[in-house]
């Protein structure tokens, strides 16, 4: 080949390049712009977050778990979809006014994040703005992983929780299931893993003869070993709590304790 068809070979290869990235960049501009927009534009999708506390063995308020809900055209709450098209800017707007509501007391206050918000950019200003207007509560960061899940990039992941962790930030896993895949895909994250949370609809058994993977008591020995706390959800009875006290599990949260509770109501009052 000659050197002029070489040159010609390189310059084409050069423009080529650059109109890849060139697409590559708008594409990826296009798509954060979309999810960006979804909720923060449009002003039909009335949400809010109910709070609802969270109790010791001795049925002391030691928390409180901030639950998103958007309003349906009958005048109920339910929990939304796409959570994770929800950018941090609108959660930031949407806590203002929860966190008006809330005691200060040194209680822990948890918030519910989605994947892509975590690895967001923002993630970190987000908790840092987070600790200094709940102080002195202590500030909970949780994640709900749906089975099987595909994390694009674990090592962000991991970055920006460890990161936000030196803040003072804890780190949890809400709602874990009795499947065996259900600790397969959290397994990576224990070692930063702050607090597990347990859901009693999850391991209740109409029939005896159900083999669960994971029982109650699978979760209380994989927490005591790696130090994490246990959080038993969905108690609702009796029953449910004396359970809780029988595994020793000390934070505890269900309608036994009392409903998500809207705030702004809870201020009429």
């Amino acid at each position: 080949m000659s050197l002029l068809k070489l040159e010609w070979v390189l310059l084409w290869i050069v423009i080529i390049t650059i109109i890849f990235f060139i697409i590559t960049i708008a594409g990826t501009y296009w798509h954060s712009r979309k999810s960006s927009n979804n909720y923060l534009e449009n002003k039909e999708f009335n949400l809010r977050y109910f709070i609802q506390k969270q109790v010791d063995y001795h049925d002391e308020v030691i928390g409180y778990e901030c639950l998103l809900r958007q309003q349906n055209p009958d005048g109920t709450w339910s929990l939304p979809s796409n959570l994770d098209s929800l950018p941090l800017q609108r959660v930031i707007f949407l806590l203002e006014d929860t966190f008006k509501s809330l005691p200060t007391e040194p209680i822990t206050l948890s918030i519910n994040l989605e994947y892509n918000q975590i690895i967001s950019p923002e993630f970190q200003y987000f908790v840092r703005w987070a600790i200094s207007k709940i102080e002195p509560m202590k500030l909970s960061i949780e994640y709900t992983p749906a089975n099987n899940t595909h994390f694009k990039n674990r090592y962000l992941f991991e970055k920006r929780i460890r990161e936000a962790q030196n803040y003072g930030m804890q780190f949890g896993i809400d709602n874990v299931g009795s499947d065996m895949q259900n600790l397969k895909d959290i397994e990576w994250m224990l070692p930063f893993v702050d607090n597990i949370k347990c859901s009693m609809r999850d391991f209740r058994k109409e029939d005896p003869s159900v083999w669960l993977d994971l029982n109650l008591q699978s979760w209380n020995r994989i927490s005591q070993e790696n130090n994490i706390n246990l959080i038993l959800m969905g108690i609702e009875n009796q029953d449910d709590e004396a359970l809780a006290e029988q595994l020793n599990i000390k934070t505890r949260q269900g309608y036994l304790f009392g409903h998500p509770e809207d705030p702004e109501n809870n201020e009429e009052k």
